[in-house]
């Protein structure tokens, strides 16, 4: 694998794009004409390639993503993003024993997806899914990749690339095991063994338009745990990608109170940092059966003390998870959220780093629809204001913007795709 130097790359691409316009100016037809700008595109391409391709590839994985890559060159233009979806429950999250569906998502959902007026996509993928337990690959997981490689550039969106799940780590323990990530050196080692092999497959796809999330979610008693292993992928990465945008959030579920925490690689002007916003719970994940207050069925209300029955408090027996939960209701309103979201952006300003809101989004099957959509003006509005971009959770499952079947959007996708 050879680091491809994309400003030696522009200046050979002029010289040849020189010696092709002086094929051009002998053209005596239009035939002509068309038959020597077909050559070329060959020129250009295979310029392009001698450039950036290196021998043959040792080991088991040697496949890389077909999608086209004939605008590397121009990758060093700035990966923007300002509104996206998350492409849920696809390549990651499939649930126990159920393997990818292969229809889940289409080039239909992609087309859905500009059209409703997002610019990009963040792919959650799952280390189970996607490799076998000798980490080769899972033909019909890279090829869906491939996939969505090619839908978003056919459709023109960016797309991120995000680790959300290893063998060795669940951001909610949900995988059955004890996470391990952060307890074995084993572990590590094969989480960055996974990481050279997605950046093998996806290494030739432009810089503008594809973007690697390191890992979703991450939680750990010590934040210095992260920031280690952060270091080392990070530079295992940048061995063979100097200016690939790598997409870091912070630790205990990417939530902004723990920015402060974070460490990033110094001197690195080629990331992006990551939040996730699901603030307040109680309203965000209303009855959800996986949440904290999963077992509160009481009425709430958004904006405003969100908690009405406070006899709940009372059936908590742990003092310390109760107080917790209390610190977790009171009043909120578009205020509140603004102040915390503010503890992560400060960083980033701080660190002249871009940063954006990966995860947001309303359970909306017990809350009502006044609550819902009014929680989405309010964090809206925030990120609005403090031009943060920003990418819904989800696309079309558990908190969706559009009906699974038909893709007609709901009352959300409007106010989220402004």
């Amino acid at each position: 694998m050879i680091v491809a130097d994309f400003r030696y790359i522009k200046k050979q691409f002029h010289i040849l794009y020189f010696l092709s316009h002086i094929l051009l100016s002998l053209s005596k037809n239009q035939k002509v004409y068309n038959m020597n700008n077909k050559f070329l595109g060959l020129i250009l391409g295979a310029g392009v390639a001698a450039m950036t391709s290196c021998g043959g590839n040792a080991g088991k994985n040697t496949a890389e993503s077909t999608a086209d890559s004939t605008n590397t060159v121009d990758s060093v233009k700035e990966f923007t993003l300002n509104r996206g979806v998350n492409l849920d429950h696809w390549l990651s999250q499939r649930g126990e024993g159920v393997d990818i569906d292969p229809n889940y998502i289409t080039k239909k959902d992609f087309e859905t997806i500009k059209k409703l007026g997002f610019d990009f996509v963040r792919v959650p993928i799952e280390e189970q899914l996607m490799y076998n337990t000798d980490l080769t690959r899972r033909k019909i997981g890279f090829d869906l990749l491939d996939s969505a490689v090619k839908w978003s550039d056919e459709t023109g969106l960016k797309m991120i690339c995000d680790l959300h799940i290893i063998r060795s780590f669940h951001f909610n323990s949900e995988n059955g095991e004890a996470n391990t990530l952060f307890e074995k050196e084993e572990a590590q080692d094969n989480y960055v063994k996974v990481w050279m092999d997605i950046q093998d497959f996806l290494k030739n796809t432009p810089e503008d338009k594809v973007a690697y999330e390191l890992l979703n979610e991450v939680t750990t008693p010590d934040p210095e745990n992260w920031n280690k292993l952060i270091a080392k992928v990070h530079k295992a990465i940048r061995a063979n990608e100097p200016t690939r945008k790598i997409i870091i959030g912070s630790n205990h579920w990417q939530i902004p109170n723990t920015f402060p925490d974070l460490k990033v690689p110094e001197n690195d002007k080629n990331l992006i940092l990551s939040f996730h916003y699901y603030n307040p719970n109680v309203i965000t994940h209303y009855r959800a059966h996986w949440a904290e207050f999963k077992d509160y069925t009481g009425k709430i209300q958004y904006p405003g003390d969100v908690l009405v029955d406070k006899d709940y408090f009372n059936t908590i027996a742990d003092e310390n998870v109760r107080e917790i939960r209390k610190g977790m209701c009171g009043e909120w309103n578009a205020e509140r959220m603004e102040k915390e979201i503010l503890i992560a952006k400060n960083v980033a300003d701080s660190l002249g780093l871009p940063l954006f809101c990966g995860e947001f989004g309303v359970y909306p099957y017990h809350v009502s629809p006044e609550i819902r959509i009014k929680w989405y003006e309010d964090i809206m509005d925030v990120f609005r204001k403090n031009n943060i971009s920003c990418c819904h959770w989800g696309w079309k499952n558990d908190f969706p913007c559009v009906d699974e079947k038909t893709l007609e959007p709901n009352a959300i996708a409007p106010i989220i795709a402004k």
